[in-house]
């Protein structure tokens, strides 16, 4: 899912086909990462190299900006701790691969992620890691999509 909003330097986001987790939203900022739930109330979930008065402004942000992503927010997660992290992104002819930093690779159909699907291969080959692996973003076409997710499929 895109992102749904920048500021002060943050990226707030949705990851691609998550499942059935509570309402959440991501961030990120340069290599760090954050996740926060939504519902009951903000509440960290989980983060990876932000310091804690980062953390403490992010929340802040969140709590402000809190209706608005759970309006954005047409998609659900799967509860699942992360079990590895992503090293390196290719594709076959109609699969997205991932390898993981304990070795294993997950592949998925490039079908269950239309905005890949058609993405010319230039643009599927411009891709960052997210949180140092949590993730993959595509800038060039505003998709985002979490290691969680496709151990869970």
């Amino acid at each position: 899912m895109p992102e749904v909003m920048r500021t002060r330097g943050f990226r707030f986001f949705f990851f691609s086909r998550e499942g059935h987790e509570p309402p959440h939203i991501h961030v990120e900022r340069a290599e760090k990462y954050a996740k926060f739930w939504l519902e009951p109330m903000v509440e960290l979930a989980e983060s990876r190299a932000f310091r804690s008065h980062e953390l403490t402004a992010l929340r802040e942000m969140v709590e402000e900006y809190r209706e608005q992503f759970i309006y954005w927010l047409g998609m659900n997660t799967t509860i699942a701790r992360p079990v590895a992290d992503a090293v390196n992104v290719t594709f076959s002819e109609d699969s997205l691969v991932v390898a993981l930093a304990d070795g294993r690779q997950v592949s998925a159909p490039l079908e269950w992620f239309p905005r890949l699907r058609g993405a010319t291969s230039k643009q599927r080959k411009n891709w960052r890691l997210i949180g140092g692996g949590v993730g993959i973003h595509w800038a060039d076409i505003d998709e985002d999509i979490s290691v969680r997710s496709l151990l869970a499929q």
